[in-house]
Parts: C-alpha cells; structure tokens; sequence
C-alpha cells in the first residue's frame, strides 16, 4: 500500500516533466518553452508586452535615436523581454509587421526605423535611384516637399569632383556585407566616405557576379576584400566561397581577404539565438564546412554542440558602427589621397573650374537683356517630337546655342 501510494506521489510530481520531454522529443521547438511551461503566472499578450518595451527597445537599438535602427535590430533589442514576458518566442514577421508599426503610428512616433529596400526607383533623365526602402523612400519625399522652383535663373555648377572609375584614386578596401538591411545606417554614419571604402552586399550567398567584380577590383588593383557575416554556418560559408573557386566561377588571381567577423571573440554581450540540426548527416556536413572555412574548436563548440548562433542584427546601431570602425583601424583601413603626379593635374583642372567658375557666375549675374525666340515653345515641342528620348532643358540649350549664332 505504501509503495503505491508512493509511486502515485512520484507520478503526481513528474507528470508534467514527463509530458513536456515527449513534447520536446516530438517538436524541438518546445525544449525553448520549457521553463515557461513549467512555471504558473498570468501571461501577458505580445501586444501588451510591445507596448510596455518598444520604447527601451527602440532606444537601445538606435542609440538614443542617434542613428536609425533596423526593424530587426529593434526585434533584437526587444526579443528576450518579450518572451519573458509572454512565454512565447516572438516571430519576426509579426513584430515588424504588425507590432512594431502598429506601435508607431499609434503613438504618432517619428522614430527612423528602417526596412529592407525591395526593388529600386528610377527618375527618368536624372539618372536619380532611390531603392524602396523606408528611410530612401522618405527622404526622397522629403526632398520633393522641399523643392522650391527659381525665382531667378539657377545657379550653374561645373562638377568639381575629379574623375575616376574605379579604385584609382577614389578608394582602398571592399566591404561586403552578408545582409543587405545596413545601407541607411551605413549612409548616416558616413562609413564609405570616412574611410574611403566601396561597400556591396547581398541577400545570403555571393552571387557570381560578385566573386567576378571583387577579383577585377581586388587583385587587380591590389586592394583587400573585407567580410562581414554572421557568425553562423552560412557566414563561415559565405566568408568562404568569395575567395575560392567553385564550379560557376574559377578565380584566375589572387587577392587579400580579411575576415572581419563575426567571430568568437567579437560576440560577447551579443545574444544568441538556438538552432537546430535535424540529423546527424546534417550535423556533421556543418561539421566539415565550418572545419573547411577554418572555424577553430570553440567556434564549433558554440555553433554545433551548443547549437546557438549571433546575427549581425543582434548589434545596436551604436555598437555596429563602432565594431566596424575598430575593425578598420586595426587593419589600416583609411583614406586615399592620390599620388603626386595626380595631385598636380586634379590642382591644375581644379584652378580651371574656379576661373571658370568665376566667368559662369559674372555672365549669370550681369544686366543683359538675353533675346529669346518667339516661337520657343513651339521648338521645344517640335525637337522632341522628332527625338523624344532627349530632355526639355538639354533641347533649350541647343536651341539657344542656334538663336545666337544666328543673331550673331
């Protein structure tokens, strides 16, 4: 009688262990779950929950508002307190989709939370691209609420800027970056002008295209490649596989690359996110990639058998920008000024466009009575209806051009 009274006591206290270990064996996802499963409170919805820490989540993410933040990077910054709060595992689409801008147009927020741009935008004529993302979108808005139309006729400017294509002259690195979420914080802090850099990015995985582009640049112009992944399977790989050849594309030459990260040590204070491999074929495929793209034993320690990984979303804004300002002060990355020989002829075309200038300017503001055609309206319609690729303004000046010599 005592032995069963104690075996139904045991089964009493273990039964809800016993329940949540099948639940793990049949769903990975339930082991995340467990210490919530096993604790008894009042769950608060993910809607209440937003709204209680969007705002330190919003601030940790963008530093204060110093720079703007990455719906992602806001879901980070937000991500541990919400499921403590809930006992539920936030999804991403939901926070960014519905939370997060739910949230900000509730409170009538101006905060510069940026999405992913999805396609690009093209003016016709001016050569002007704005990709659809939403920091791009609103300033190109912004740019268009606060043009205002010449009174008087607009100032005309000659493009100082020396002529390059190319690294020569103009920059000294490429920073590839495996996401492609960072360009508005990249623009806001200046990254490619202070340090001279070109950055290109992509979603997941080097295209073709790109392993052709920074070999012709790299190793022709003796100049370093610069990696910046998560730290990851697919990082390692990524990192990887823009410096040697596969079966699309074989590189001809050689060329420095220089592994900014993430690695172990750059982690730390980052958090983590668990991962799961299905199979031990999986497990040890990962296994030999990551020993492939020289992942030292901690690293496979922490990505395998801890099953845990770091995105690069995982930084605030704050802290990206001064990891990748370390980074390049550690590996000599700095501004280009060109040779001597190209000094003198930059100075010598520059003395030319200040006298130039100078001239443009006196002409734009002298008291002359300029003659213009009578029938200027109907040239104009006339010229691009025999060339309608051309722009009104460049068929202006070509009929002004006739009008005076003829006068002439």
């Amino acid at each position: 009688m005592k032995s069963k009274t104690l075996i139904d006591a045991v089964q009493g206290v273990t039964g809800k262990w016993a329940k949540q270990r099948k639940q793990e064996e049949r769903a990975v996802s339930a082991r995340m779950n467990r210490r919530y499963a096993m604790m008894r409170y009042r769950r608060v919805t993910m809607k209440e929950a937003a709204e209680a820490i969007l705002p330190a989540a919003w601030n940790k993410a963008s530093g204060d508002g110093q720079y703007p933040a990455s719906a992602r990077q806001v879901f980070y910054a937000a991500r541990g307190t919400l499921q403590e709060m809930t006992g539920k595992k936030p999804a991403y689409n939901y926070f960014s989709q519905t939370l997060l801008p739910d949230y900000i147009e509730m409170h009538r927020l101006d905060w510069d939370v940026v999405y992913d741009a999805r396609g690009n935008y093209h003016e016709p004529h001016t050569k002007k691209t704005v990709p659809l993302g939403t920091l791009q979108v609103r300033d190109y808005l912004g740019e268009i609420r606060s043009h205002v139309p010449e009174t008087g006729i607009p100032r005309i400017e000659i493009n100082a800027e020396f002529p390059t294509v190319g690294p020569k002259h103009r920059f000294g690195a490429v920073l590839f970056i495996e996401k492609e979420g960072f360009g508005p914080l990249l623009a806001s802090a200046r990254i490619a002008e202070r340090f001279d850099i070109a950055i290109m990015s992509t979603k997941g995985m080097s295209v073709t295209a790109s392993r052709q582009l920074v070999e012709n640049l790299c190793a022709r112009h003796d100049i370093p490649l610069l990696v910046l992944h998560d730290f990851d399977v697919s990082g390692f790989t990524i990192a990887g596989t823009l410096q040697e050849s596969t079966r699309r594309y074989q590189f001809a030459r050689g060329f420095r690359v220089i592994d900014l990260g993430l690695r172990l040590e750059d982690v730390g204070g980052l958090e983590p996110e668990d991962v799961f491999f299905s199979e031990k074929a999986d497990f040890n495929s990962k296994t030999l990639t990551l020993s492939r793209y020289g992942a030292s034993q901690e690293e496979l320690d922490f990505l395998l058998n801890r099953q845990q990984r770091v995105e690069l979303n995982a930084m605030t804004s704050p802290e990206f920008v001064e990891f990748l300002e370390t980074k390049f002060d550690e590996h000599g990355i700095h501004k280009i000024v060109p040779d001597a020989g190209t000094l003198r002829l930059a100075a010598l075309r520059a003395a030319r466009i200040a006298r130039m200038q100078k001239a443009i300017e006196a002409i734009r503001t002298a008291d002359e009575r300029i003659d213009l055609p009578e029938n200027l309206e109907e040239q104009v319609r006339q010229a691009l209806d025999d060339e309608p690729e051309r722009t009104w303004d460049d068929v202006l000046v070509e009929i002004m051009r006739n009008h005076r010599e003829a006068a002439e």
